[in-house]
């Protein structure tokens, strides 16, 4: 029982010096020469560590998403105050599919070729 009391200290002690020691270390993304470096100082130009970008896109999306749910509720919103129509649309689609099909009945028995 010790045994699991002591392992399971270490475990909890470990990840929490490992962790501290992750953010304290920065690590930069640099572009030289066309491939990719990833160091501990700073890149020539921007500057910026990795987990500052990560930082920024994960922002932006945010904003986005934010965007989006707020265009979703306006149109939601634009919805919800149009008046409920009935199924006149569809009944006044059949009517006019019905009379143009009667019409075309008519013409062909008013007019008939013969071969």
């Amino acid at each position: 029982m010790s045994y699991l009391l002591n392992s399971l200290a270490f475990v909890v002690i470990g990840g929490v010096l490992m962790n501290s020691s992750y953010a304290i270390t920065e690590v930069y993304k640099c572009r030289e020469n066309g491939s990719i470096i990833y160091q501990s100082k700073p890149c020539q130009g921007t500057g910026q560590t990795v987990a500052d970008k990560l930082q920024q896109e994960q922002q932006a999306k945010e904003k986005r998403i934010a965007e989006l749910r707020e265009k979703e509720d306006r149109l939601q919103e634009q919805l919800k105050q149009q008046p409920n129509k009935d199924m006149t649309l569809i009944k006044k689609m059949k009517h006019f599919k019905n009379k143009i099909s009667r019409s075309w009945e008519n013409f062909k028995d008013r007019f008939t070729v013969d071969s």
